[in-house]
């Protein structure tokens, strides 16, 4: 199914829907291991075949009767028997694996998939929830500027205001970590611009805000 996003009610943001499909990720994760299992598969499979130069009769010769005689050794054919039993445990002990790993890659994608939903969701309303307090910052630096409030008071607004556009950023940023997990479980790139939602310390003025100090 789909997900969407809240709409932030900020320039710097606007409705974004993720067509990102829980379905054809799973899909796309299951053709990146079935190519991986088939090249493994490919490696193992048909590489102990009998052929008729392993019977080929070598040319002997008996000095006590002094005449030649051909033999045909049952050697190679032994020998491919037991390596088609090894052959058949190998790819036996392959599809036992990847097994295995379909159904843990599974859940970890599911698991990234939701925390990827809730993360996207939840990182625009922090968004506007930043932008209102830089407003609110703007409205302190005003303050400053007219000796309503002292230098201190000024630097602790700031300081916290840099901190909240910080972990803003991170939490941006760490959206970014979950979609390369997702692009590793499943080989597929995904075309997802995160840049609008990152918002800059510019965006408090500092060059403005900064004139204002003593």
């Amino acid at each position: 199914m789909f997900f969407m996003v809240f709409t932030a009610n900020v320039a710097v943001a606007q409705q974004v829907y993720v067509d990102l499909q829980l379905d054809s990720l799973l899909m796309k994760m299951q053709d990146a291991l079935s190519v991986q299992k088939s090249i493994e598969v490919s490696e193992i499979k048909g590489v102990y075949r009998i052929t008729p130069w392993h019977f080929i009769p070598s040319l002997n010769y008996d000095f006590i009767n002094n005449r030649y005689y051909l033999t045909v050794s049952s050697g190679p054919l032994v020998s491919n028997i037991i390596n088609k039993r090894q052959e058949k445990r190998k790819l036996s002990a392959i599809d036992r694996r990847y097994n295995n790993l379909e159904k843990t890659s599974e859940i970890k994608l599911k698991s990234l998939y939701l925390q990827l939903v809730q993360k996207y969701t939840n990182v625009f309303l922090s968004l506007d929830i930043l932008m209102n307090d830089i407003e609110l910052f703007k409205i302190k630096a005003q303050e400053y500027s007219k000796n309503e409030i002292d230098t201190e008071s000024y630097l602790k607004e700031k300081s916290s205001i840099l901190n909240k556009i910080k972990n803003h950023n991170n939490e941006v940023a760490d959206i970014q970590r979950f979609l390369l997990d997702i692009e590793q479980l499943t080989e597929f790139e995904i075309n997802f611009d995160l840049i609008s939602l990152y918002v800059s310390p510019r965006s408090i003025s500092l060059d403005s805000l900064n004139s204002l100090l003593p």
